[in-house]
């Protein structure tokens, strides 16, 4: 059965070509549709599907704007209950309407499933094993990347997976009852960059679903996440206490760690037995002075500009008390679920209780909010609303609460189900992977993955947060390089006495504001479809500051076998030139190389890698190489025709290359040794220099 007529404008798509639908119901009866006919319209082919004797009618309408070479397919299904006084019946909650692609050849994709509730992570293998709840599928054919997205929209999410004669887009509610369905199910597109059809599909699917959800390019990034952070989760997990976090905090002070922000994570609530919020107030034994007692302490003494404490999208893990005074004073904003948990509404309603709690929170000197658990807003209304409609009134709820009282400054977290990544109106900040767990051996190696893998499609809408990490811990190089190609938050969390300050130092400067690059890193092209847990091949991950091109080199194997792949200027989309500058970050060696040259790496266990890039030129100035992302250093440039300035954020070790070597070198006009290697120089800032200015006279 042809989804397509020949000749039409989505001809390039073959896997659209062949598609069965079938339709499950509420008392659980399967129905496989029989191909009716199919239009052709303006912009569209509309395919009917109908099973006419169980009155069940299902259409499927394929649209494709051929301008952004993106498609989209929307389903339309009614089920015609014909004698008022009868039982309706209705689409399933849990499965409704399967779209099931046969026509399909995929000889390299790479997915993102979720393998919780609340993370996703990549897959690599055979698509018809294509995990449930997969949402986001890239593949190749020859020289095309074909990308497709599931989409939330008319009350239904959509999600992947594989069958054995390729793959299949599933419906549902979560709901149930509903005797129709009109649902922009999902985007597709095609070209032959893959970073570009991914975005250019995003943006395609967002100007369908409308004011639904903005992407992370038209969104702003919070100020106060520019600044190094401090978390007290794996410090001391539930444990966290106003004395614990002081005596942390003077630990940093003595190492000149330049914390900016404290996160007061989960453990400072006042909860019952079953894990349901009792009270705003913060437990009385933890914090006797309250919150603000320990947050003017912090922004007293110990240089910190802003203290976020944690919540969870229902209030805490069990939800709210509703014995509590919260519950009575907000009981027209909190609903019982039909598993008996009381949560804030997902209404319009549902505003007055985040509006109430985070007002206390503001009163008390709190700067912003980290909000967990934000994926289950699909179990606790799980057959009582919508799985759209319960996470988009719960994120729009508790979004112009944190948009009135902290400026929009909140990470969200537990929360990467296509629900909740489409259902957030402003906030840009969400975690990108599973928990950092210090005690995993091979965390880091799981941990990198996901961010790498997750970033390729969670970055069109966020800036991921990579989350915290140990300095004082097996992997904490790993951990600290991963985060600088991340272009998110650097906070860590290390237990009292234990963080090694040289292993923040190159993530920051002095005034504690983190070097961050342009935007979320993604794995490299040669990447995309490598499993580097299980092949020998290093995890690759680019990113850009401005002209300035950034790779970081993961070993990540399982087994522990050496790892080789290859670093070139074509590893970064949109670098332009013939010759660049490669230079090696962790050992301080450069390069020239052409721009089509591959220059070999061998990883061993653990082992990591950190590359610079930019084109060649008279004179490039690479910043301070004391830190990791040496080039966010630089302040400023000027060129005249017989000296160069350039100003940096600090004092440090100043490389630039040049091609005229320099008659000398002046810092804050004072004559200054610099050392010299094939055309590679280095000059050594006083390090108490505050925006020194760098001379190099030709």
């Amino acid at each position: 059965m042809d989804i397509m007529k020949k000749k039409t404008m989505i001809k390039e798509y073959p896997f659209l070509t062949n598609v069965d639908v079938e339709v499950v119901l509420d008392h659980g009866e399967v129905h496989h549709l029989p191909f009716v006919k199919s239009e052709q319209l303006q912009k569209s082919v509309v395919s009917y599907f109908s099973n006419k004797e169980e009155t069940v009618t299902v259409s499927v309408e394929v649209m494709h704007d051929g301008k952004r070479e993106v498609g989209f397919a929307s389903v339309r299904g009614n089920i015609t209950n014909e004698r008022v006084q009868s039982r309706y019946t209705s689409f399933g909650p849990n499965q409704a309407i399967t779209l099931k692609f046969s026509n399909v050849s995929m000889n390299q994709l790479m997915a993102n499933y979720q393998h919780k509730d609340w993370w996703t992570r990549p897959y690599f293998g055979d698509m018809r094993e294509l995990p449930e709840r997969t949402q986001s599928l890239l593949w190749k054919e020859e020289d095309d990347y074909y990308y497709l997205v599931p989409l939330l929209d008319g009350g239904y999410r959509s999600t992947l997976q594989g069958n054995p004669n390729g793959f299949e887009v599933q419906l549902f509610s979560s709901q149930g009852g509903f005797n129709s369905c009109h649902s922009l199910s999902f985007a597709f597109g095609k070209g032959n960059n893959p970073f570009e059809v991914s975005e250019k599909t995003m943006e395609g699917a967002v100007a369908q679903l409308g004011s639904k959800v903005r992407l992370r390019k038209d969104k702003e990034y919070p100020k106060v996440l520019d600044e190094l952070g401090w978390c007290s989760w794996d410090a001391f997990y539930k444990e966290v206490n106003e004395e614990g976090i002081l005596e942390k905090m003077q630990e940093l002070k003595e190492k000149d760690v330049p914390v900016k922000w404290v996160m007061i994570d989960d453990g400072w609530s006042q909860v019952n037995e079953k894990e349901q919020l009792v009270s705003y107030e913060p437990d009385a034994k933890k914090f006797p002075n309250g919150l603000s007692g320990v947050i003017n302490e912090l922004k007293t003494n110990y240089g910190v500009n802003h203290v976020g404490v944690w919540h969870t999208i229902a209030g805490y893990w069990g939800g709210i008390d509703p014995e509590s005074k919260i519950y009575r004073d907000n009981k027209e904003s909190i609903v019982k679920t039909n598993h008996d948990k009381y949560v804030p509404s997902p209404t319009p309603s549902g505003f007055g209780f985040w509006s109430d709690f985070h007002k206390y929170l503001k009163s008390e000197k709190v700067d912003f909010v980290k909000v967990d658990s934000q994926s289950a807003t699909s179990n606790f209304f799980a057959y009582q609303h919508s799985i759209e409609g319960a996470a988009r009134g719960s994120h729009e709820n508790l979004e112009a609460s944190v948009g009135i009282h902290f400026n929009q400054c909140v990470i969200n977290c537990m929360g990467m189900a296509t629900e909740n990544i489409f259902s957030r109106p402003i906030s840009a900040v969400s975690r990108n992977s599973d928990d950092f767990v210090p005690g995993d051996e091979i965390s880091f190696k799981e941990h990198a993955l996901q961010n790498a893998y997750n970033s390729f499609y969670h970055g069109h809408f966020y800036w991921g947060d990579w989350d915290m990490y140990w300095t004082d811990h097996e992997e904490d190089i790993q951990n600290a390089v991963l985060r600088s190609v991340s272009g998110g938050p650097i906070y860590f969390s290390d237990q009292v006495q234990k963080t090694d300050p040289e292993k923040l130092f190159p993530l920051v400067l002095g005034d504690g504001r983190i070097l961050r690059a342009d935007q979320p890193g993604q794995p490299t092209k040669d990447c995309l479809f490598r499993d580097p847990n299980h092949e020998t091949v290093p995890l690759k991950i680019w990113n850009r500051i401005g002209k300035y091109g950034v790779i970081g080199l993961f070993h990540i194997h399982l087994d522990g076998e050496n790892v080789e792949g290859t670093v070139s200027p074509t590893d970064i989309p949109g670098m332009t030139g013939e010759e660049f500058l490669l230079y090696n970050v962790l050992k301080g060696e450069f390069q020239l190389v052409k721009r089509e040259e591959k220059r070999k790496v061998i990883l061993t266990p653990d082992e990591v890698s950190l590359y610079m890039m930019v084109e060649v030129d008279d004179f490039v100035p690479l910043g301070l190489t004391n830190k990791y992302l040496a080039p966010k250093t630089i302040k400023n440039v000027v060129q005249t025709n017989s000296d160069i300035l350039v100003e940096v954020e600090e004092g440090g070790t100043f490389s630039f290359y040049s091609k005229t070597p320099p008659s000398r070198v002046e810092v804050d006009g004072s004559i200054v040794d610099f050392s010299r290697k094939n055309g590679y120089y280095t000059v050594s800032v006083h390090g108490d220099a505050k925006k020194p200015i760098i001379r190099i006279i030709k």
